[in-house]
């Protein structure tokens, strides 16, 4: 477990507010929001979840005019902020030059720009541009009065659990080999006498991807165990970036226990996160 971290929040009681997306709309209407919220009583915003494109329309080139208005004026409103390290759906312009980072589904479809979540967690190229993103937004706003803390990333997982790309292959070959130490035990565990599946050296190993009929069900629960340590992996580097900058601002980020969601090892992501955060979505179709 993490040792107890200071919290800065500077709200009496339990916070209320929920996520905000100014950049969707003119200045006008955000001074209208923040005239609005103050008089709804909100004390803490979620801001810049999705604003990759908006703070770095092109690469190297960063805009915080907005952004710098917008924490200003939360700031003076009384309204503090969690603030996102903004990496949760990469630019285009990232995908574009880099489709190589894009995630691949079970059967080989490659999943393209314009929704989110448009990354292969295992891409050292996308870890690389989404921790030079969060130290640029640490560094920026560390000492800035309306931030309370950070959320890291997005709801990481929630609409690409499980990546079957090469760049997954490779990262679940390392964790296998952390796993069983031999391809001896690897093959024992799996049961590979079955259907002439053993395996005489880990690099012989891919993800379930799609096949003739259904995949050794010990190599898919072992993918799902990688995914989630993976996408966890991914959590702790651009954790450990805002540690480094801004050590006394505490971080999450936000888990997804619904019922709609069942791909991550939350019970072991525990100790990783300053304060435990979830999305507890209602789902009107759904009679749980």
């Amino acid at each position: 477990m993490t040792a107890a971290r200071p919290w800065p929040l500077g709200v009496d009681g339990i916070a209320y507010g929920g996520d905000y997306n100014p950049e969707q709309w003119p200045r006008e209407v955000r001074l209208e929001d923040i005239e609005l919220m103050r008089e709804a009583g909100v004390s803490l915003l979620s801001v810049a979840i999705f604003s990759w494109a908006m703070l770095e329309p092109r690469e190297g080139e960063y805009d915080f005019g907005w952004l710098d208005e917008v924490m200003d004026d939360l700031a003076d409103a009384g309204i503090k902020v969690a603030l996102a390290t903004a990496t949760a759906s990469p630019p285009p312009w990232l995908t574009r030059n880099h489709p190589e980072i894009l995630p691949v589904t079970e059967d080989g479809t490659v999943l393209g720009q314009g929704g989110r979540q448009a990354y292969a967690v295992s891409s050292p190229l996308f870890r690389e541009y989404a921790l030079r993103m969060t130290r640029v937004m640490a560094e920026r706003y560390r000492e800035h009065p309306a931030l309370a803390l950070w959320h890291v990333d997005n709801e990481l997982g929630c609409h690409v659990p499980h990546d079957f790309s090469d760049h997954a292959a490779a990262a679940f070959r390392r964790w296998l080999e952390v796993r069983y130490e031999s391809i001896e035990a690897l093959n024992h565990a799996w049961g590979t006498a079955f259907w002439s599946q053993r395996y005489d050296s880990f690099e012989e190993i891919l993800p379930p991807r799609a096949a003739p009929t259904y995949a050794n069900p010990t190599q898919q629960l072992d993918f799902a165990r990688y995914s989630s340590d993976e996408l966890l992996t991914h959590y702790r580097a651009l954790r450990d970036v805002l540690r480094e900058v801004t050590p006394h601002v505490p971080a999450t980020t936000n888990f997804m226990l619904s019922s709609a969601t069942k791909w991550m090892d939350y019970y072991s992501w525990a100790g990783d996160v300053d304060v435990v955060a979830n999305d507890h979505y209602l789902i009107a179709a759904d009679p749980r």
